[in-house]
């Protein structure tokens, strides 16, 4: 009898399609997070983090699964203006010496017929970890023109509130209301 179910198994494990995740890891020469918010309702106060630490793509097109995972150096905040910048960085506002990671893990991808248009994960900044629906605006997969690599690249965005992270502090005229955005372009693995 148990070889009868051993061999049953194995023959439903050979007819099962093979999974066709891929690994893609993020190219940190291309690969940002950049947000933006209102000053005084009259313009926009806008940055990016200069050091992604860390991305991974797992992706199953064929599925239409995946799962992403970003990591940034909350101290590579570059607002353009250097006294600003470090104010950002103080513990009135991220903290870095306190919280030097800020990390977005999906296990949720997101698909408009064979698209990927959304990622449904967790963003983690300053120790706190909260829900993020991040809206896909581009996703491309091609073999890299000079080193036959094969790549894909994406844009997301989002709208967040920091005070739900714990950043309530801000100077008049800064706005709750925060667009981060991520660009990443990844090779595979």
């Amino acid at each position: 009898m148990f070889c009868k179910i051993a061999l049953a198994s194995l023959a439903l494990a050979c007819i099962q399609p093979a999974v066709a995740q891929e690994v893609y890891v993020g190219d940190p020469a291309h690969t940002y997070a950049y947000f933006e918010t209102g000053h005084l309702g009259i313009s926009w106060v806008r940055g990016r983090f200069n050091k992604t630490t860390s991305a991974k793509v797992l992706l199953d097109r064929a599925a239409k699964k995946g799962s992403i995972e970003v990591t940034i150096d909350a101290a590579s905040v570059d607002t353009g203006h250097e006294a600003r910048d470090k104010h950002v960085r103080s513990e009135e506002y991220l903290n870095v010496e306190k919280f030097p990671v800020i990390a977005f893990k999906s296990k949720n991808l997101r698909f408009t017929g064979d698209n990927l248009s959304g990622v449904d994960g967790e963003l983690t900044m300053m120790g706190v970890t909260r829900p993020v629906s991040l809206n896909v605006t581009s996703f491309r997969c091609i073999q890299h023109p000079v080193n036959k690599r094969d790549m894909c690249g994406a844009d997301a965005s989002a709208a967040i509130k920091r005070s739900e992270w714990g950043i309530k502090r801000g100077a008049t005229g800064i706005g709750d209301d925060v667009k981060i955005s991520i660009q990443i372009e990844a090779h595979k693995e």
